[in-house]
């Protein structure tokens, strides 16, 4: 069996989350699910989620009764375990943790917010420092495009950030 201690794989944690916020699902009701909502930050492939379910009853932190599992109280404490755990350069698991974000606190939150702002902050020191050394010649002059791109949406993802911990600060 598997222990809250343990790192549960992005999508087990995926879909132990989608179990706690909608309820005892079958397969195919979470794959609706994953479709019509946390499939804009995560999406599986049907067959690893179909392939998840039993690991996850099999391990003791989802049961199963018929065709549906709930998630089970290990598997929210390893769930917990997982919202909890702040991962310095894991960009999409961090956008995961901010969408299933009621299942945790907000401070929780704010830590994760804090280290993305951080992440972002030191990918737009490396692309400054690129683009100092860039001649805007040649094949230069293209990769400045690409370069200008990185640098915009940087600075917009830092300011996104900064934003979201001010919100939810105030929660």
């Amino acid at each position: 069996m598997q222990t809250s201690t343990d790192t549960l794989t992005t999508t087990e944690a995926s879909i132990l989350a989608l179990l706690a916020i909608e309820g005892e699902q079958s397969a195919y009701a979470l794959t609706k699910a994953v479709a019509q909502a946390i499939g804009h930050v995560w999406s599986p492939a049907k067959s690893g989620l179909y392939a998840t379910l039993p690991r996850l009853a099999k391990d003791g932190l989802a049961h199963k009764r018929g065709r549906a599992y709930r998630i089970s109280k290990d598997g929210r404490a390893a769930l917990d375990d997982w919202l909890a755990t702040v991962e310095p350069g894991a960009r999409e698991t961090f956008f995961l943790k901010l969408f299933v974000g009621g299942l945790t606190t907000p401070d929780v939150l704010v830590a994760h917010v804090e280290q993305f702002a951080a992440d972002t902050e030191d990918r737009l020191e490396r692309y400054e420092a690129i683009a100092e050394t860039n001649s805007g010649r040649g094949h230069d002059w293209y990769h400045a495009l690409l370069l200008d791109h990185a640098l915009q949406r940087g600075e917009q993802e830092l300011a996104w950030a900064r934003d979201v911990a001010r919100k939810l600060e105030r929660r």
